[in-house]
């Protein structure tokens, strides 16, 4: 095994590490992880949570791979922690995207194997959770779109938070990193308040209650391109730290993006968050400097078509030749701006999952209809073809329509533009699949029971009744 780089850290809060790891070698990722938390003098005790990302699992990568953190790096992590002196138990949880159960997603990306594994080894006690299931705490926010939040009770009351983001482009917000794994302690009824164009402030917010106390990114496989069905690209890297803006400033210069084309990064440090440069951030390990940042960052390239893939419809729809029509508008009525962050977000996934299921085939003979999304002032002439208005903002003039279907939801997930539109642009949803109908009915209902036997049905009916009726009332 190569000897840990020697490392000089007066600062743990203001300093990134960055350890080369060519691959998901289980025994060198515990090395650097353990001389990590030293060299950080991160010193576990009590109960710690660990947030890994699994916003998205497939089932033997059949829809994509790679848009969760790395069952080897999780369980190097967590058989650290759980044998660190003084730990007494490990809390592993998440709440995946798209208002998937997270237990299936856990299923596909095979946490619940890897925990086994893991507790063979482990002198604390070491759990696996989901955060939509379990009971939850109110915590005061005091932010710009959240003045209170409710977060799982096994992570607002834990010692330690352990952060093991997986380092991805993303579709909206250029980077997600340690910063935006945040959206993940979030509950579906919180989860999509200001999934808009207040994305930034709503994920600046969440670090009022979910700042971590030491991050692990799992760099080895980089995700570019859409955040749940990323191309693959080697970076060979694992990157620690305990300050969250710090890493992410950092992942996104490794990326190519600079700290304004983040649109949360910014937000953060208009609202005082720290540091405010990649020139304040001190870079230990195996890379030491920003020339050495960009040296690294030139494995990802080129910042070709592949790598910007799904971040842009019209140009997609121009390369996959399709006879789809997409038209956005503005959202904003003050300054007629377009809201760049949820329902667009929605479909842009919504309609790489079509892609990577059905390729550009299906894209090249889907049925000709209209996509409408904001306030368009132009008219829309629908050539006798159907049209979709997504979004709750949307407005349009439409003309020699077939049919008009309206999806009257702000925010618009992914999960509502399949009920509301399945397959009828004349490509196969794999979420319709009976295989994968199977595998969510089965899980919805699993997740169902648990959340009866936790007690989360009654604290959530409870909560609207002491809270929310009175308001209404």
């Amino acid at each position: 095994m190569r000897k840990a780089a020697k490392t000089s850290i007066k600062d743990p809060f203001s300093t990134v590490i960055i350890r080369k790891c060519e691959e998901y070698d289980a025994d060198a990722i515990k090395a650097i992880i353990r001389q990590g938390m030293k060299d950080l003098d991160y010193k576990p005790a009590g109960n710690v949570f660990v947030k890994p990302n699994v916003v998205y699992a497939s089932k033997g990568g059949k829809l994509g791979t790679n848009a969760h953190t790395s069952t080897v790096v999780v369980a190097s992590a967590l058989g650290v922690l759980a044998n660190a002196e003084g730990v007494r138990r490990v809390d592993l949880g998440e709440n995946t995207g798209m208002r998937i159960p997270t237990r299936m997603f856990y299923k596909q990306a095979g946490y619940y194997d890897m925990i086994k594994d893991v507790k063979k080894n482990a002198r604390a006690k070491v759990n696996i959770f989901c955060i939509d299931e379990e009971r939850r705490d109110q915590l005061h926010v005091g932010g710009v779109v959240h003045n209170t939040l409710r977060v799982s009770r096994k992570m607002a009351r834990a010692d330690s938070k352990v952060y093991l983001p997986k380092l991805k482009c993303h579709n909206v917000v250029n980077v997600t990193g340690a910063v935006k794994l945040n959206i993940g302690i979030c509950s579906d009824d919180e989860r999509a308040i200001r999934h808009d164009f207040m994305l930034p402030d709503k994920i600046v917010d969440l670090l009022a209650v979910g700042y971590p106390d030491f991050i692990v990114m799992d760099a080895i496989d980089v995700g570019v391109a859409n955040e749940i069905i990323p191309t693959v690209r080697k970076l060979g890297l694992i990157i620690m730290g305990r300050n969250p803006m710090a890493v992410d400033i950092v992942a996104s210069r490794l990326l190519g993006y600079g700290i304004k084309d983040v649109p949360y990064l910014k937000r953060a440090i208009e609202r005082g968050y720290t540091p405010k440069r990649l020139e304040d951030v001190h870079l230990a390990g195996d890379i030491t400097s920003i020339a050495g940042l960009a040296a690294q960052a030139k494995r990802l390239m080129p910042y070709d078509e592949e790598y910007y893939r799904w971040q842009d419809i019209q140009r997609e729809f121009k390369r996959l030749q399709t006879p789809l029509r997409f038209y956005q508008g503005y959202s904003r009525t003050d300054d007629r701006s377009k809201c760049e962050y949820g329902c667009l977000m929605g479909l842009k996934l919504f309609l790489s999952v079509f892609e990577m299921y059905g390729g550009k085939e299906a894209f090249r003979t889907a049925k000709p209809s209209v996509l409408v999304m904001g306030k368009v002032d132009e008219e829309i002439d629908a050539r006798g073809n159907e049209v979709y208005l997504l979004g709750s903002c949307t407005r349009a003039r439409v003309v020699n329509a077939k049919k008009i279907t309206t999806i009257d939801k702000c925010v618009m997930t992914t999960s509502d533009l399949n009920l509301g539109i399945g397959n009828r642009l004349g490509m196969k949803s794999p979420f319709l699949e009976p295989s994968y109908l199977l595998t969510f009915v089965s899980n919805l209902m699993a997740a169902s029971l648990r959340k009866h036997i936790n007690l989360r049905y009654l604290q959530d009916i409870a909560h609207f009744v002491t809270k929310d009726l009175e308001k209404r009332v």
